[in-house]
């Protein structure tokens, strides 16, 4: 190695050219290593379910039948409140009693918001079906509610109660 002045050696330019491609090896080798590092961590912050799209606007209807058991259906919200009756009423989606509304409950997603209606919206004709449309005696709405909370789902309630 040649010396320029006396302590302060002088690097031939071949081994700078061959320590500048060494960096910038390096530079992309690092990037590579962090990118591919970075892949399994967003990975597994993805959803593997279809919860993230599910809605987190529902509404909850409540009536009683004859024999003093409740029932109950509970929907996605297209936007804000405006299921129709029929809908409300449909067999398919009815819930009967308070352990099978809690099950439901349970299995939405952290975050999601439920209106819990007692009637249906205005400008629908009440039908026969519809007026019976209630919330049930207080100590089971603060059940509901106190489940629903224990599984971050927040309720609204009419202030009517």
């Amino acid at each position: 190695m040649k010396t320029g002045t006396p302590g302060n050696p002088t690097i031939p330019p071949l081994t700078r050219e061959f320590d500048g491609r060494m960096a910038a090896m390096n530079s992309t080798l690092l990037m590579v290593a962090l990118t591919l590092a970075a892949i399994p961590c967003s990975v597994a912050q993805t959803p593997s379910d279809s919860t993230h799209l599910q809605p987190r606007l529902y509404e909850l209807y409540s009536w009683p039948q004859s024999n003093g058991i409740w029932n109950f259906c509970l929907l996605p919200s297209p936007s804000g409140v405006n299921i129709r009756a029929e809908t409300i009423f449909n067999k398919k989606v009815r819930l009967t009693g308070v352990a099978h509304l809690k099950r439901r409950i349970s299995e939405l997603p952290t975050g999601t918001r439920i209106i819990w209606m007692n009637g249906i919206t205005s400008g629908e004709t009440p039908t026969p079906e519809s007026r019976k449309l209630a919330l049930p005696p207080t100590q089971t709405v603060e059940q509901v509610k106190r489940y629903a909370g224990a599984h971050s789902v927040q309720m609204d309630i009419p202030s009517s109660m």
